[in-house]
């Protein structure tokens, strides 16, 4: 299988994962971070342009799914979601556009990448106090295919040069820390 057929199925994996993210959402199970996906929703736009124009190809389709995504889960954590307003909230935000200013200034797209990712980070803040303490407000079974989405793209990867490997890894990380959480904070059957 060539990469770039690999990406295209990541970014299929990574699309399905939004039916039962909007599912659970309308049916109020899944609360999603309100302030996460407004910093997401801009900075996964403008970081997926940077990752291409850093020369990603085979490896961008769950960078452009996921800009898409965030933009439709920030949309309907206006009405369904949670936070958005807390101190936590605000200053991630803050950091956020201080970052996303300098991101911003700079004409270097790998250095851009850099800062678009450093800013990511500080979005899912948010999401991992919020899915620690409330994990029933996730959907595992969407983040679970977010997660194979991205892991599958590591194989979509042609080169290991870092302004083209960290984005997909970074992605990776970030969907198995939310993984992680919901896995741990599971409840457990007890067999008697």
């Amino acid at each position: 299988m060539s990469h770039e057929l690999i990406g295209q199925l990541a970014g299929i994996i990574a699309l399905v994962s939004l039916i039962p993210y909007v599912v659970s959402i309308w049916k109020g199970e899944t609360k999603p971070a309100r302030m996460t996906y407004f910093i997401k929703a801009v900075v996964a736009t403008i970081t997926i342009a940077t990752y291409i124009s850093s020369g990603a190809r085979t490896s961008i389709w769950t960078g452009l799914v996921f800009a898409f995504t965030a933009l439709v889960i920030f949309g309907l954590s206006i009405k369904r979601g949670m936070g958005g307003a807390s101190k936590l909230d605000l200053s991630c935000l803050m950091l956020a556009t201080i970052v996303g200013i300098v991101w911003l200034t700079t004409k270097d797209a790998v250095l851009a990448l850099y800062m678009s990712m450093l800013v990511k980070a500080i979005a899912y803040i948010p999401l991992v106090r919020k899915v620690y303490l409330h994990p029933k407000t996730e959907n595992k079974l969407s983040w679970g295919m977010a997660l194979l989405a991205d892991s599958l793209n590591l194989f979509a990867l042609t080169s290991l040069t870092p302004h083209i490997a960290l984005f997909p890894i970074f992605e990776v990380g970030s969907s198995a820390v939310i993984v992680g959480l919901l896995v741990k904070h599971s409840p457990r059957v007890v067999h008697t």
